[in-house]
């Protein structure tokens, strides 16, 4: 598995959930990605236990057509992340050109305030269910959901679903070639 030349940004802001910035990011680097963190206008943010993570962008020096995946994690931070006109329009580009975008647990939100949810099937931790429902997504309650480019989980314990869910969609996304990905990628069968 290799995501050679494949961009992906993960968004953080203060009070993230560790397991859910963390474990992507690991998993993404050990597959060949380049991965980065894009926050909101700080150098340095906190997670929910104080860990640091200091991003190399803000959101409004990010386009979606520079990235093959946007992760959004969960934590406090998405309340956040949502409140932040770059962040949305970052979120609502890379729907609109199909890049992959995964959120799990509170990140939900992030994609009600961009408005891409409206005919999805989605997951999400159960507190915000009613959110993503309200913002026209119909909810279902397991580990991972892929429709067609947005994949959501509801836990920490659902990452590894979550990232493998992730990873195979990255690897069957058509090439983008300024990234240098291989322009005969297989179109997922699931889209």
């Amino acid at each position: 598995m290799t995501l050679q030349g494949t961009r992906v940004a993960i968004l953080v802001e203060d009070l993230y959930q560790d397991q859910e910035v963390w474990y992507p990011y690991y998993r993404l680097k050990e597959a060949g990605a380049d991965v980065f963190f894009v926050g909101t206008g700080k150098k340095a943010y906190k997670s929910k236990h104080g860990y640091p993570v200091t991003v190399e962008k803000t959101a409004n020096q990010v386009s979606a057509s520079d990235l093959d995946g946007l992760i959004v994690p969960g934590g406090y931070a998405p309340d956040l992340l949502r409140r932040v006109p770059a962040v949305i329009r970052l979120v609502k580009e890379a729907n609109r050109q199909g890049k992959v975008i995964g959120a799990i647990c509170h990140a939900g939100w992030v994609l009600c305030s961009a408005d891409v949810l409206r005919g999805k099937t989605v997951t999400c931790f159960l507190a915000i269910r009613d959110d993503v429902v309200n913002a026209g997504a119909t909810f279902v309650d397991q580990e991972v959901v892929q429709d067609g480019h947005l994949i959501t989980s509801r836990t920490p314990d659902d990452l590894p679903a979550f990232m493998r869910t992730v990873i195979a969609a990255l690897q069957e996304r058509p090439t983008n070639p300024t990234h240098g990905r291989n322009a005969n990628a297989a179109t997922s069968a699931r889209r």
